[in-house]
């Protein structure tokens, strides 16, 4: 799938709350017991930096977002999330194939970390090559290496 990425600007506030709503609830509840939507909404004002967030764009569509930070040993792939009616047709998989590409021309490992309850999330890692790390009782982090040159 054909997508283009732009930077976020405050004007998306709103779009990607809701669209961290539509996508993370279920997990969130599945890991907690509960969603807690003033927690939860100030919880995201507070990790909101749109300096490191991108839309990802399809025919000009909002259909999700794209948070990397470049840290000083790797990227780290903060977070991923496809609009519902993106999902399951390839854009996740194209999206984070440009972060690969992206990390191996600076030959930098890629670090994520997923809720343990998100199973099509890590099979989806797994299939672009990401091997687990390390486990905690809420979360899988996951490395991915660039091939050696």
């Amino acid at each position: 799938m054909q997508f283009t990425l732009r930077p976020a600007t405050a004007g998306d506030y709103a779009w990607l709350w809701e669209l961290k709503r539509l996508t993370m609830r279920a997990y969130v509840e599945q890991t907690w017991g509960l969603w807690d939507e003033a927690a939860q909404e100030a919880f995201f004002r507070r990790s909101y930096r749109s300096d490191t967030v991108q839309l990802v764009l399809v025919n000009g569509q909002n259909a999700g977002l794209l948070h990397v930070e470049r840290e000083r040993s790797d990227l780290f792939l903060a977070n991923i999330q496809i609009h519902p009616t993106f999902q399951n047709r390839g854009l996740g998989s194209a999206v984070i194939r440009t972060v690969l590409e992206s990390a191996q021309a600076l030959q930098l490992p890629v670090r994520l970390q997923v809720l343990q309850v998100n199973h099509a999330a890590q099979q989806l890692y797994l299939r672009l090559g990401f091997v687990v790390a390390t486990q905690t009782p809420t979360h899988v982090v996951m490395r991915w290496m660039p091939p050696v040159a």
